[in-house]
């Protein structure tokens, strides 16, 4: 028997040994045939429940395990006889309890035996898992969860898919601009919509029967029926159409107020045309963000306004258009607009029209076959940085820049300058220049409106009445076009540009000589180019694409290429 002053050399420092001198405990002795049968059977008793355990039960099991475990140890620790105990805690100095607990919760989910020198292989428990599958304890639950979702979806997608409309529309070639030969014939697109109302009242985004000549519904049934437009708004980019039916299923429409970034949705629509029998497509993701701007100047040639929208990671592409953003109660929270995709390509970032008590309130009137009109005061605004709220000794957040004035508008005429930082309207604090556009876009035409204003570190108040917000001047002149090898080449309208998702920068091939390189390539009246050797355009590509004078491989909007031999 090994002398107590030996003991400090079997693991533990001699400072261990004096304190458990001081308590007195007793020199180990070697375990009896009756303690080895006791651990073999404790043992096997821990192997076999391990294999067995519910995940309803394993914190309790893995808790006992903890205690079993510890008092296992305690066999192998120097100082400690079998089956004694100490008046002082039961933990050892060098094994601490969370490690215990680990290690007991590991047996718990052992496959084979844990014995007290190692753990299993995790190579053998690796192919157990591949050829048997998880415990059915810990399986049948997470299968039963899994099950019961995909059954929620299916369900919900069963449910609405009558609710989602196929959309085709005619435009005429006027609606590419006044440049556009007869021959080119009529340009159509395609789009989606929701039933809001059984009478055949539906819910599109306006841009997709922007200058329809005809106007094509497709029901999930299949049947096909003609549309009419009862009413649009260009600057929310929403519209409704008329089918003549009845008794239709209808989708109900939602609330942005209860929407929360993270919240799973669904996106239902015709995406590239490929639903045209009706039977909508269906992708899932979650809200991305709530209140975003579209990037850019996105929309701000054709005086839409895209400021507070809702960010989704469902994929979209073109033809969603008009179609439903979905929550998982089934309810409409958005109106699928747009994709923003960068100029390098890759995957786009989808937008849709928050449904809100404003978007409510412009609904409701276009049903009634009512324009809407937004407040107008003359003014244009910018978010202040934050050095200008320094310089202006404004907490961040609080007030807009004044970046231009109208000559004849409500605030000029008010005494607005340029730079004066705007604090509220109509007593409602403004933060940013979205939020003073939809205060004032809300305001009804001839209301009064008060605004406080800084100007040099004083405040003023000012009195005006809002007016009806012009509306925008369509482009009139023909777009600027180029010969290139015996075709003609014209910009593409801002109307087609978004109704089909083009880059920023694209060509629209207007006319082409047959017995030139172009025709010969098999370039065609209504191609839209969209890169040149694969790079995308630019605002000079037409003109430089005219002066090139070797071959050409051009991009086309469909996908394809074009290779344009210099002769």
């Amino acid at each position: 028997m090994p002398r107590q002053g030996q003991e400090g050399h079997l693991g533990h420092p001699q400072r261990h040994f004096a304190r458990r001198e001081k308590i007195r405990l007793s020199v180990p002795r070697r375990p009896g045939r009756e303690d080895r049968e006791l651990l073999g059977r404790r043992a096997a008793e821990r192997t076999a429940g391990a294999d067995h355990r519910g995940a309803a039960v394993a914190s309790r099991s893995c808790a006992e395990g903890a205690g079993t475990m510890n008092r296992s140890l305690l066999f192998n620790r120097p100082g400690v006889p079998i089956g004694g105990r100490s008046r002082r805690s039961t933990r050892s100095p060098g094994v601490p309890i969370a490690w215990l607990a680990a290690l007991s919760a590991s047996a718990c989910l052992a496959d084979g035996p844990m014995s007290l020198r190692g753990a299993p292989d995790p190579a053998a428990r690796l192919q157990r898992i591949l050829e048997v599958g998880a415990p059915p304890s810990l399986a049948e639950p997470r299968a039963t969860a899994l099950s019961d979702l995909q059954s929620a979806v299916t369900a919900l997608v069963g449910r609405l898919s009558p609710c989602v409309v196929a959309i085709a529309i005619d435009r005429s070639p006027a609606a590419m601009g006044e440049f556009s030969p007869a021959d080119l014939g009529a340009w159509s697109g395609t789009g989606s919509g929701t039933i809001i109302r059984a009478d055949g009242m539906i819910l599109t985004s306006q841009h997709v029967i922007e200058d329809a000549i005809a106007i094509h519904v497709t029901l999930h049934d299949g049947h096909r029926l003609r549309g009419r437009v009862i009413a649009q708004d260009r600057r929310a980019d929403l519209a409704v159409l008329q089918i003549a039916a009845d008794s239709l299923d209808v989708a109900a429409l939602g609330d942005v107020a209860g929407v929360r970034r993270g919240h799973v949705v669904f996106a239902m629509g015709n995406p590239l045309g490929m639903a045209s029998d009706g039977q909508a497509a269906v992708s899932m993701g979650v809200v991305s963000a709530i209140g975003r701007p579209l990037p850019g100047a996105f929309g701000q040639e054709e005086d839409r306004y895209y400021g507070d929208m809702i960010q989704t990671s469902a994929p979209i592409h073109p033809g969603h258009s008009g179609g439903p953003l979905l929550d998982v109660e089934g309810r409409v929270v958005g109106v699928l607009t747009a994709i923003s995709m960068a100029a390098s390509g890759g995957e786009g970032i989808a937008f849709a029209v928050p449904i809100g008590e404003r978007t409510r309130q412009i609904v409701a009137r276009l049903m009634e076959g009512r324009g809407i009109e937004y407040g107008y005061l003359g003014v244009e605004v910018g978010t202040l940085t934050a050095m200008q709220s320094e310089e202006a000794g404004l907490a961040s957040g609080r007030g807009v820049l004044v970046d231009s004035l109208a000559a004849d508008g409500p605030a000029a005429r008010a005494g607005l300058r340029r730079g004066d930082i705007i604090l509220t309207v109509n007593e409602a604090a403004v933060g940013s220049a979205d939020e003073f556009i939809q205060i004032v876009g809300a305001i009804e035409p001839g209301a009064p409106v008060e605004l406080t204003y800084l100007r040099e570190g004083r405040t003023t108040r000012t009195a005006m009445s809002a007016v009806k917000r012009p509306d925008a001047a369509r482009t009139a002149a023909p777009p600027a076009s180029v010969t290139f090898r015996g075709a003609v080449l014209g910009e593409v309208d801002p109307s087609l540009r978004r109704t089909a998702s083009l880059p920023p920068f694209a060509l629209l091939v207007l006319m082409v000589s047959a017995d030139s390189p172009a025709g010969r390539a098999g370039l065609s009246p209504g191609d839209i180019i969209v890169q040149i050797d694969g790079q995308p355009l630019d605002g000079d590509s037409a003109l430089r694409l005219a002066e090139r004078a070797d071959d050409c491989l051009l991009g086309m909007a469909n996908g394809g290429s074009v290779l344009v031999r210099a002769k």
